[in-house]
């Protein structure tokens, strides 16, 4: 295990600068997600993590070692594509002895190591069959298996659960999970799937258009986003997003002309400021309070246990998202007051900036 740490990354291709002085750094153990909209720089951040592609400017370093020029072989790492990438006239044992093959390691050891990384997989019944004879979910094993054999320092994965079925990525994010509580190996993992970020990451990365906008864990990420982006990224639904103008007496004036109480602000924009005000469809309550709203149900989706209400309160303007415990007593057309509690807002500036609340 090491230690990875990327410094000042830009990569350009031709005109075209996809990465635009990328900085971060990896604890020894650390499973690191990168996640963002699909053309942010994700892959190509990992590639030249990978040494596949040549940096344009900053440097690559595993443990105390540049390794912004060395080859690919010589840096330590093993990386998983979201093709995986096998040779089909080859068994599953032959696909994962390949690379120590190719290093000349003696055959008791690839042999040993083979099975060890059949057994953490639990593919020891399907060393025998070539590719063509194994499930989407039993080849992404057999990548990560003749990834594990080599015994790595760092561990890259590019979107691996991409090309499975929706219950297949579940159950995989679970081992992936477990993989990593077994090998403890330093991960860099890209998605553009934020769910595989929550729950998979120690650190999440959120990258767009080859900058970072935010890192920090899942927890911090989604309790305190440092923008209207990061906010609307992670979460699911996403984070409602309200335009406003502050008003006197800790209050903000909505587009509508409705008004509501703001938390507590380490500096209270002027009054007349424009702002905007985020909140999570899980933070709004349905029911009778002080300064509750009326809102008419647009749309229900109605998921097993949970239901997500569509909330408008003039025909013209933007329905708001709240999600619920559904008891089924609610119906489309159902007039409802909700709740935006003051210590459940985000509140961003007009750049779109997280304003900082007093206290946090």
């Amino acid at each position: 295990m090491a230690r990875l740490s990327i410094e000042g990354a830009r990569k350009s291709f031709g005109a075209t600068e996809v990465l635009k002085g990328v900085s971060i750094d990896v604890a020894d153990g650390e499973f690191t997600v990168i996640v963002g909209p699909s053309g942010c720089g994700k892959s190509t951040l990992l590639r030249v993590v990978a040494g596949l592609e040549d940096l344009t400017d900053g440097r690559i370093v595993i443990g105390d070692r540049d390794v912004t020029d060395l080859a690919p072989s010589e840096r330590g790492i093993a990386m998983v594509f979201q093709s995986y990438a096998l040779y089909p006239h080859l068994s599953v044992y032959e696909n994962m002895a390949f690379g120590l093959k190719i290093a000349k390691t003696d055959k008791s050891a690839i042999d040993a190591a083979v099975r060890r990384a059949a057994a953490i997989l639990n593919i020891e019944g399907l060393l025998d069959r070539k590719p063509a004879a194994l499930s989407g979910g039993q080849r992404q094993r057999v990548a990560i298996g003749r990834a594990i054999v080599r015994q790595p320092q760092i561990f890259l994965f590019d979107e691996p659960l991409s090309n499975l079925d929706a219950d297949l990525r579940v159950r995989m994010r679970y081992e992936f999970a477990e993989l990593h509580r077994q090998l403890g190996t330093t991960t860099l993992y890209v998605t553009h799937d934020q769910v595989e970020a929550m729950t998979l990451a120690d650190r999440i990365v959120v990258l767009r258009d080859g900058r970072i906008e935010q890192a920090g864990t899942p927890r911090e990420l989604y309790a305190r986003p440092a923008n209207i982006f990061v906010a609307q990224f992670l979460g699911t639904p996403r984070m409602n997003i309200l335009a406003a103008t502050m008003a006197e007496g800790g209050r903000a004036a909505l587009a509508d002309g409705r008004s509501i109480a703001l938390p507590s602000l380490e500096a209270a924009p002027a009054t007349g400021t424009p702002l905007s005000i985020g909140i999570r469809p899980e933070d709004i309550a349905i029911g009778d309070a002080p300064d509750a709203l009326p809102f008419t149900i647009r749309f229900i989706e109605r998921l097993g246990g949970l239901a997500t209400l569509h909330l408008g309160a003039h025909a013209d303007d933007e329905a708001i998202a709240c999600q619920l415990r559904d008891d089924g007593r609610l119906d489309e057309g159902d007039a409802v007051t909700a709740v935006l509690p003051a210590d459940r807002l985000h509140l961003f500036d007009a750049a779109g900036q997280a304003l900082g609340k007093a206290g946090k």
